[in-house]
């Protein structure tokens, strides 16, 4: 039986929740699904791409330069 079909808001979380934990098999297809058929949801990712891909340069400068990547104050 497959999944329900998931939503635009549902496809935000799901990307942000990849940042933090594997997403299940599930998740994974629900996400390729959507994103392939929703115009809307491409833009969405090439632009959380090019987030991901900005903060994750900016925590490896910080970390090569013995800065903890996070302020825990």
């Amino acid at each position: 039986m497959s999944s329900p079909a998931i939503v635009c808001r549902d496809t935000t979380w799901l990307v942000s929740e990849s940042r933090d934990r594997p997403l299940t098999s599930s998740e994974m297809e629900q996400l390729a699904a959507h994103i392939a058929g929703c115009p809307m949801c491409q833009g969405a990712k090439q632009q959380f791409d090019v987030m991901f891909r900005g903060i994750d340069a900016l925590l490896k400068d910080r970390h090569s330069d013995g800065t903890p990547p996070f302020d825990d104050r």
